[in-house]
């Protein structure tokens, strides 16, 4: 039977692989000699593309430099000279240096801000007058000097405007924009700068939780360690804690690697007792340092005494050897496809125009049509569903449908997380101030409309917005949020650790961290992995297409399938699914959307 494919080849980016090694010096030469053309973006349209995985470095084969100031050179020559020679591997920064006046050139930190740029044409610069040139690129997004990067809206400018003066005769930039650090070409992104993740300790179970920023490569292994002695970030504080002493320096303001182990030596006046805490130290360095390529194995000391683990011989080199070992995951059972009035089990790897059943089917209710936004729990056994008119949640079990006791409407779209809740976003009847997120446990007899009640969780910069549809991370510590403002205008979709109770109930969420910044508006999320979203997004003002979003700020669109209303993921980007207004089911394929069924929902368990 024939498919259907509903976008163009070419949406997918491949991830790059490393650098194929150069066998002489000519070939280096050669190498360099080809990016002077100009700078370069990170993705076609402004949206960053994936680079390499996180953990992944890319150690340069080739030692990237760029001239220094050519005698007589003119004003625009001068700054664009600048902005090629902060391209330079493994830190070496003399060349830009020699482009700046002394005092300008010790004041200059080339990791303060750094400007991803976004397509392969030069910055054009322009003479304001005799003494000042503006430059404007298109940009993709910036990293600030905390390694956070934001992604911008596409087809966005970014300008920069430079005071020169000369010296001894010749023009030296003697002014820079405040807090500039580098402008960096889409070529060069992938070997000068990527995304890593710290680690901090679960306060709710025996596990790590990343927090993906961007850092230049050139000395990576101390980069990551400096990083890691901050506190636990706002976003996560609350669900994450760190075993770091608060104000532990590394001694030498160093990590060195040699053969293989990163030695990270600590400063600090005390480090707390216990073998616990001694292992959540070293999980969280081995976890962060070992994605250095370089890096195969962690040593440990604090003020020259090494962290002394039972079993542990001087270094580590896995998690399982510190007390952090991961527990097989459950065995999850078959999505759900909602056809007309009718449930049935979905088997993902299908591509047929009508897709087949599981092997082994299981048997749910027939849910009406009316009933929107199915969701799935985690062993299979429950279905939940917004009522209709969205004033209301029911839960499905066998037969038998219970309603949520809940005080609110405007419910959004209801998910399951692993660990037995129900999510789901209505606004109180309690007012602007009352709880915008709640969850049900789903262990309670849904019969008993005490235990079966819906709770609040507090989140206090939810007030006046109305929640779309909460997803909790497969770890279960973070809750993505997809809210809109009061007008129905204001689409966010923000990430926040969960602070959890005894028993395990989520109560709070910690301040949030915006994702997906240029996202004009947004339908449905799903998590593809614990750093990956899918969601169907508006970039451009027009289009609503499936998206793929990133912890660390990257924002990529895929092509567009038309009368998109839901995006499902059974498992990673490839296997994304779109439900449409139609009825029809659209699985990836490629770079291609391929017709696999018709279909109103599909529901895929929690985890």
């Amino acid at each position: 039977m024939s498919r259907a494919g509903t976008g163009a080849r070419g949406g997918r980016s491949g991830r790059r692989g490393r650098r194929g090694r150069r066998g002489t010096a000519l070939a280096a030469v050669v190498a360099v000699a080809a990016l002077l053309g100009g700078c370069a973006g990170l993705s076609r349209s402004g949206p960053v593309e994936p680079g390499l995985e996180v953990g992944s470095a890319n150690p340069p084969d080739v030692r990237f430099t760029f001239p220094g100031p050519v005698e007589g050179a003119g004003q625009e020559s001068m700054v664009r000279g600048f902005l090629r020679a902060g391209a330079a591997s493994d830190g070496a920064y003399e060349n830009a240096r020699a482009f700046l006046t002394a005092p300008v050139s010790e004041r200059w930190n080339p990791d303060r801000a750094i400007v991803l740029l976004a397509d392969d044409t030069a910055p054009s610069a322009r003479l304001l007058d005799t003494a000042t040139v503006e430059v404007t690129a298109r940009a993709a997004g910036t990293v600030d000097a905390e390694g956070r990067f934001t992604a911008v809206k596409p087809g966005s400018t970014v300008k920069a405007v430079f005071r020169l003066s000369t010296v001894g005769g010749e023009w030296r930039l003697s002014e820079l924009p405040e807090g500039f650090g580098r402008w960096i070409a889409r070529s060069d992104v992938s070997r000068l700068v990527q995304p890593y993740a710290l680690h901090y300790v679960s306060t709710s179970r025996r596990a790590l939780v990343p927090d993906v920023r961007w850092f230049p490569s050139d000395k990576l292994a101390t980069r990551l360690a400096r990083a890691q002695l901050a506190a636990v970030p706002v976003h996560l504080r609350g669900a994450a804690t760190t075993a770091v002493p608060a104000g532990a320096r590394l001694l030498g303001d160093a990590v060195s690697v040699d053969s293989g182990v990163a030695t990270v030596n600590l400063i600090s006046a005390r480090l707390g007792p216990g073998e616990a805490l001694r292992q959540n130290l070293w999980a969280q360095f081995v976890g962060t340092l070992t994605q250095d390529a370089s890096v195969n194995r962690v040593a440990l000391s604090v003020d020259g005494v090494p962290v002394d683990l039972a079993g542990l011989d001087a270094s580590a080199g896995t998690l399982a050897e510190v007390g952090f070992a991961t527990p097989p995951g459950a065995a999850l059972p078959a999505p759900v496809v909602r056809r007309g009035n009718d449930v049935v089990g979905f088997d993902p790897a299908s591509t047929e125009q009508d897709p087949r059943q599981p092997a082994t089917p299981v048997t749910y209710p027939p849910v009406d049509r009316s009933y929107r936004h199915l969701a799935l729990s985690a062993d299979g056994t429950e279905l939940a569903t917004a009522d209709p008119g969205e004033q209301g949640v029911s839960r499905w079990r066998g037969t038998n449908r219970y309603e949520v006791p809940l005080d609110a409407g405007d419910v959004g779209s209801p998910a399951y997380d692993r660990r037995g809740w129900l999510w789901l976003g209505a606004v109180s009847g309690e007012g602007p101030e009352g709880p915008r997120l709640w969850v049900v446990d789903t262990r309670a007899d849904p019969a008993d409309p005490e235990a079966a009640r819906a709770r609040g969780v507090s989140a206090s910069w939810l007030d006046g917005r109305r929640v779309l549809e909460a997803r909790v991370a497969p770890d279960g510590d973070r809750v993505a949020v997809l809210s809109v403002g009061a007008d129905g205008a204001g689409h966010r979709i923000d990430l926040a650790g969960i602070r959890r109770g005894g028993g395990g109930v989520p109560q709070s969420l910690a301040s949030p961290l915006r994702l997906a910044v240029p996202v004009v508006r947004a339908v449905s999320l799903a998590w593809l992995d614990d750093r990956t979203l899918a969601t169907l997004a508006v970039l451009d003002g027009r289009t609503l297409q499936p998206t793929v979003l990133t912890v660390g700020g990257e924002v990529r669109p895929l092509a567009a399938v038309r009368d998109a209303v839901a995006i499902t993921a059974t498992g990673g980007e490839r296997e994304l699914f779109v439900t449409t207004a139609s009825g029809r089911l659209f699985a990836r394929e490629g770079s291609q959307w391929v017709d696999n069924g018709p279909a109103d929902d599909l529901a895929v368990p929690a985890g």
